[in-house]
């Protein structure tokens, strides 16, 4: 006499799922168009986001080049020196789309002890405009603590990057400010080569160290100082 054993559906399933489990049969090409999207979509995804870090490091690091240079300047500089350094930033980013601003900022604290910060020059290429008295109060959040008197270079930059592959990130534009305070000397003049004298530091017009030929924004001086970054002495002026 046979006996019929009943089996529940949970108890078919697990057999099931454990012959399943150790089947070892397959077909490579059916499993290969089941992995190859998941496979060329994280290789896209993991070449998109390096290029985009690549991109902004490159446009860092050259921001960060232009400054460190507009700060060892103890000559008066120029549009044509300005407009070589943003071919130069064109030139590390290899990007002919880029926009510049450079910008000499001074902290002032006046006898009333009120502190502000005053524009002494700026120049401007590309998509951006040159900073004025009212558009300076949007950066100085970003400017660093400051001496009475005491004068920063600021460098802002922009570049455009467009992803390989649109379908993971966007087109983006990648901004930079640097702020950097002179090395040589206490501020870094700026002739924008018109022939009005622009320097509030300067009311005798009879100063011989004045060049009547172009703008030059900044005071002239001299003495000896150290070095803070070799630890030696060193002949300033300007």
């Amino acid at each position: 006499m046979f006996s019929i054993r009943q089996t529940s559906p949970k108890s078919a399933l697990r057999r099931l799922l454990q012959r399943f489990s150790r089947d070892e049969a397959g077909s490579v090409a059916i499993e290969a168009l089941i992995v190859a999207p998941a496979l060329i979509f994280t290789l896209m995804a993991c070449y998109t986001f390096f290029s985009a870090f690549e991109a902004k490091a490159r446009a860092n690091k050259a921001n960060y080049t232009i400054s460190d240079y507009i700060s060892r300047q103890t000559d008066t500089i120029d549009d044509t020196f300005m407009g070589g350094l943003a071919d130069l930033y064109r030139f590390l980013n290899n990007d002919g789309d880029i926009d510049m601003r450079v910008s000499a900022v001074q902290f002032v604290i006046d006898q009333d002890e009120n502190e502000s910060f005053k524009l002494v020059w700026s120049y401007a290429t590309g998509g951006y405009e040159k900073l004025t008295d009212i558009t300076l109060v949007d950066i100085e959040e970003r400017l660093p603590l400051m001496a009475d008197g005491e004068e920063v270079i600021v460098v802002e930059t922009q570049r455009g990057w467009v992803a390989p592959f649109n379908a993971i990130l966007s087109e983006m534009d990648f901004e930079d400010i640097v702020t950097t305070k002179p090395r040589f000397a206490s501020q870094v003049i700026y002739d924008d080569g018109t022939e009005v004298i622009n320097d509030a530091t300067h009311e005798d017009s009879d100063d011989s160290d004045v060049d009547t030929g172009g703008t030059s924004t900044g005071s002239n001086s001299s003495g000896w100082g150290s070095d803070r970054y070799g630890g030696g002495g060193y002949y300033w002026w300007w």
